[in-house]
């Protein structure tokens, strides 16, 4: 099924208003862009920012949110004691946070709704936050008219927003292990080591960390860019310098659910 543009619009239309929780990922990006075109100024976006997450998700979404000159809350959290030892079900705790928070700014604005960019290939087994999604009435007009993933980037290049699209991206409490405590300047250097890699060409990348090893997993794509012993003294130096007194490459590179994301 290929999803429906005109039954998305009209989806919309009969929404009135509403609030887009906005990570900065293509599939919000596209939904907010149809929701200005359809609704005008009576759509803003909220991002909701925490210890976990990435700095260049938040840089993407206010950079976007500015394009389309669109309302733009951020709200900035501490880490919830709930997250404090990387539980299991650390997606459904964080999405039910930061979908009460957007709920809270739908109200303050006045807006009927909070819509969020979940698409139809979307895996619940693999989202466990799309529990919140329901808990907390959220809806996801993409998903109710069918877009998939591949959908929403024919449709962004169709529209001029090559530069929306990106590897997918996942919070930084996905690099660490359950049940661990986490600590700031832990994550810290996983952000500046994925920062450095994509810097080089690395995308997508993932640095897992045990606390003192970082564990790089590698689009497979990118391995070749590892091989080269110049090329891996130098990485393993620089990831060295932000603190990793280890540094290994997984040889099966980069594979979306390695953790959970």
């Amino acid at each position: 099924m290929q999803g429906d543009l005109a039954a998305l619009k009209r989806r919309l239309k009969e929404l009135g208003s509403c609030v887009v929780a906005f990570s900065g990922g293509a599939d919000s990006a596209f939904l907010l862009d149809c929701a200005r075109e359809v609704l005008g100024d009576k759509v803003s976006a909220v991002t909701v920012f925490a210890p976990y997450t990435l700095k260049r998700d938040i840089r993407r979404a206010g950079g976007i949110a500015e394009a389309l000159q669109v309302p733009h809350l951020n709200v900035d959290i501490p880490l919830p004691d709930a997250l404090r030892y990387n539980p299991r079900n650390r997606c459904y705790i964080c999405k039910n946070e930061m979908f009460a928070l957007a709920r809270k700014e739908a109200s303050r604005v006045g807006a009927g709704h909070v819509l969020d960019g979940t698409v139809a290939d979307d895996d619940e087994a693999l989202r466990p936050g799309m529990k919140a999604l329901k808990e907390q009435e959220v809806l996801s007009p993409l998903y109710e008219c069918g877009f998939s993933k591949e959908d929403v980037i024919d449709q962004l290049n169709k529209r001029g927003r090559e530069a929306w699209i990106h590897s997918p991206d996942s919070c930084l409490l996905t690099r660490l292990p359950f049940d661990r405590e986490v600590i700031a300047e832990e994550l810290t250097r996983i952000e500046m080591a994925e920062e450095y890699l994509l810097s080089g060409g690395v995308d997508p990348v993932r640095v897992r960390s045990d606390g003192t090893t970082a564990r790089i997993e590698a689009g497979r794509d990118c391995r070749r860019l590892f091989f080269s012993e110049e090329g891996m003294n130098e990485i393993a130096a620089q990831l060295k310098k932000f603190g990793f007194r280890h540094v290994s490459l997984d040889l099966e590179g980069y594979r979306p659910g390695s953790v959970d994301d």
